[in-house]
Order: C-alpha cells, then structure tokens, then sequence
C-alpha cells in the first residue's frame, strides 16, 4: 500500500474544499494525492499545510476535492481562520486550487478581532486601570526586556477600549532570523504576560535578503485580549 493511500494527519486543524485549476486554466498537468504538501495561500502569504483527502485518494486538474489540513506553524494561525474564507494552493508563486474553509476544526484558530471582542464581553468584567493597569506596563516591560530579543520598549496608554495598552519596541540583533522573533514574543505573551483567558493573533511580515538567504523582520505584531474578572487588550509591535 503506497503512502498516498496510508497517509493521515495526526492533527487535522481545517476542513476545505478545493477545486485544483485545469492546464487550460493555468493549474497543474498532473493529479495531486493524498498527502499533498501544496502551500496553504490566504491574507497574502504562503504556508506549508499538509493536505488529508477526505473523499478520494487522488484529485485530477478540473476537479474538487474535500480536504483537512494541518499547518506545520501553528501559532501563526491562531484567530485568523473564518468559516467561508476563501484560500488558495499554490506551488511557489503559482496558484493551482482555489478554494474556502468549510470547518474550522481546532477552536483556537476561529478568527477574532478587538471589536467583536467588546461588544460580546460580559458586562460586569470591567477594563484595567488605576494601579492595576501600571502593574501591566511593569510586567511589559519587564518579560519582554527578560526575551533578551528586544531594545527600546515604549509603552502607551490609550482611551480605546479594544486596543487600551500599545508596546512599541526594537530588536536588539536587526538580523535576527524572523520566526524566531515571533515564536519568542509568542511564548512570551502565553507564558508570561497573558491573564486566565485569553486572544491573540499575530502578523508576522519579513523580507528576504538575497545576500544571506535568509529572512529578515520588518514588523511583527501581536494583538491580544486577556480577562478574568477584569480586562485588557492592546498590542505588542516589534521593528528592526
């Protein structure tokens, strides 16, 4: 038995449904098959997101086929996935299926965002302030500066309730490989900053340097709510 028949993922995290473009219409000559490492394409950047077929083994050019993928970065897709979100597969720049998100199957990765957020909170949880509100800046600046990753921490307090606290800061080592500066403020945020519950959502964009081979962060941020009795939400915005 091939590994196309046998393959299976171990965590699917969405279910799609994708119709993979003909040659006519600029898709593949050949069949994909179970398995498939195409990368999964939506909000303008590219993933690697192994594919399980759920109703056949192999999909011809011109066809549809349903689908569960699992990402291999999970923590990037947190809070971005809608039901209906339309996406792509693509090979390098190519597209070859176009398709949309049927289920989102792991709850964490159900898009969010600040204002939906508000308007659905319980109204006796009340926002942050007075001394409780400094301890947070303190616990900012403190946790991110121990990351040994980031310089020049500037932290603003604002009136807007779905983003109250603003953490503005730069990298120590401009040249710092970019996933790793963002699985570093990750960890950071679940580990060390977050309250009982909590959102987050990140947006990771990188350049690649064609000297080096490598990718480098132009801008890095992660939006956040967090609440027990009371609640915060703001954003952190690492820069080189």
């Amino acid at each position: 038995m091939s590994n196309v028949d046998t393959f299976k993922l171990s965590s699917p995290e969405i279910e799609a449904e994708i119709y993979y473009l003909s040659e006519g219409e600029g898709g593949r000559k050949t069949p994909v098959g179970n398995g498939y490492r195409g990368q999964l394409y939506y909000n303008g950047k590219d993933w690697d997101a192994p594919q399980q077929f759920m109703n056949k083994v192999w999909c011809n050019p011109g066809e549809t086929v349903k689908v569960q993928l699992q990402t291999l970065s999970s923590e990037y897709h947190v809070g971005q996935i809608k039901q209906g979100m339309e996406i792509e597969t693509r090979e390098g720049s190519k597209t070859v299926g176009r398709g949309k998100v049927l289920k989102v199957l792991r709850d964490d990765f159900v898009y969010w965002d600040q204002e939906t957020f508000i308007r659905n909170l319980d109204k006796n949880i009340k926002p942050y302030s007075g001394d409780d509100l400094l301890g947070f800046r303190i616990d900012f600046d403190g946790y991110l500066t121990e990351t040994e990753i980031i310089d020049d921490i500037q932290i603003e307090i604002t009136d807007r309730p779905e983003c109250m606290i603003l953490v503005k800061c730069t990298l120590l080592d401009k040249d710092l490989p970019c996933r790793q500066v963002g699985d570093r403020i990750i960890e950071c945020w679940k580990n060390d900053l977050r309250i009982s519950n909590h959102l987050y959502k990140v947006d990771l964009q990188c350049s690649f340097d064609d000297q080096t081979f490598k990718s480098r962060l132009e801008k890095f941020t992660l939006t956040f709510a967090t609440w027990s009795s009371i609640y915060l939400t703001g954003q952190i915005i690492v820069t080189r």
